[in-house]
């Protein structure tokens, strides 16, 4: 395929309601999206890079214009005689020093490029992934409730278990932690509980991080600071509950020291996050030669990104459900439809292409931003 040029697109997006973890509020989702236009059509690409992104994670304003045109240049030097790399190698052509921002960028672009690889071969994603699973489980988030109802949050989960997650993250942080894991428990003896601590505890709270054991959690999520590998590692030593890391996992090289390090049993890998798809794919076989359980974790997407999860998720490594619910349940307005979900499972799409279909009218109505970098120029 013979690139033309690369779109790109701003669209101003919003939580239907706010959700808060430790330290932060996700509310607005300003979202980057890639059109790459070939001579035998386009694919769409969506960037992970949202407003409240917390470290190491890049902001949209973090990375456009720079980072993008950086990119996007490097993607047209890698097109010899104006042939597109492959999709496989986008993200290696279009990475530089190695940043989460240029990761995340790169990520976005190999999911453009895919998009219009599969569309041009009439194939889907599912397809050339080689899923062991065509029904992937859908787990939901449910956040800190304002003035820490524990009402709230009962009913969140409630919720959350009705509409058939098959396990609730539940968001903590210092002083909120064993008093609604353990409410939650005592409502719901049988549900699938993870706690997630987003980096929120220092390394001196590991006893009282000890007594979570007593409420059954599949996992407890990324309990310090991102860069604390060996924290981790000794929490991880001394509970019985599995440690999942998240914010830690940065790179693949990262998954690697940190599977390596002992410091995780359980990983959430995010595409968006590691440079895309293909990334993931080898996060998640490291994952697997170590003996790590592996989920696909979210950041909000809309449609377009969480079908490229679906189908991620459908691999063998992952046998844990990821943050795959429909992107309607959570967005005020969703540009691309999602695949449909059913008793807490979606099944991925056989159609060509990524899965997920543009709603032209609500890109239209929330674009707020976009520019075309032309072949050459």
């Amino acid at each position: 395929m013979r690139v033309e040029a690369v779109e790109v697109v701003v669209a101003q997006l919003s939580l239907r309601a706010p959700v808060h973890s430790a330290g932060v509020t996700h509310a607005d989702k300003a979202t980057l999206f890639f059109r790459v236009v070939t001579d035998e059509g386009s694919g769409w690409g969506e960037c992970s890079a949202y407003a409240d992104a917390r470290s190491p994670d890049p902001t949209v304003e973090a990375i456009e214009p720079t980072t993008v045109d950086r990119a996007i240049a490097r993607l047209f030097t890698g097109s010899v005689g104006g042939n597109l790399p492959s999709a496989s190698s986008v993200a290696g052509v279009c990475v530089g020093g190695g940043s989460v921002g240029e990761q995340s960028v790169a990520g976005a672009l190999e999911m453009a490029v895919l998009d219009a690889e599969l569309r041009s071969a009439s194939r889907s994603l599912a397809s050339l992934l080689g899923v062991a699973h065509r029904e992937v489980g859908v787990g939901d988030v449910v956040g800190i409730p304002p003035e820490h109802d524990l009402g709230a949050l009962i009913d969140a989960v409630g919720a959350a278990l009705d509409e058939g997650a098959r396990r609730v993250r539940i968001k903590i942080e210092p002083g909120w932690d064993h008093e609604p894991l353990s409410a939650v428990r005592e409502r719901y003896a049988d549900a699938v509980l993870q706690a997630d601590a987003n980096g929120s505890f220092e390394p001196g709270a590991a006893a009282g991080l000890r007594g979570l054991d007593t409420y059954g959690l599949r996992c407890l999520e990324q309990p310090f600071v991102a860069e604390d590998l060996q924290s981790h590692r000794a929490l991880a030593e001394s509970m019985s509950t599995p440690i999942a890391l998240d914010e830690s996992l940065w790179s693949v090289a990262r998954v690697r020291d940190a599977v390596q390090a002992g410091a995780c049993r359980v990983a959430c890998v995010k595409p968006g996050r590691l440079g895309g798809v293909f990334a993931a794919i080898a996060a998640a076989e490291a994952c697997a030669e170590a003996g790590v359980e592996c989920f696909v974790g979210g950041f909000f997407e809309t449609g377009l990104g969480r079908c490229v999860n679906a189908a991620l998720a459908g691999r063998a490594e992952f046998s844990l459900p990821g943050d795959l619910g429909d992107p309607d349940r959570y967005l005020a307005a969703n540009p691309f439809a999602y695949l449909p979900e059913e008793s807490g499972t979606v099944r991925l799409s056989d159609a060509p292409g990524l899965g997920a279909e543009l709603r032209p009218g609500v890109m239209a109505a929330h674009r707020t931003y976009t520019r075309r970098v032309d072949f050459g120029s």
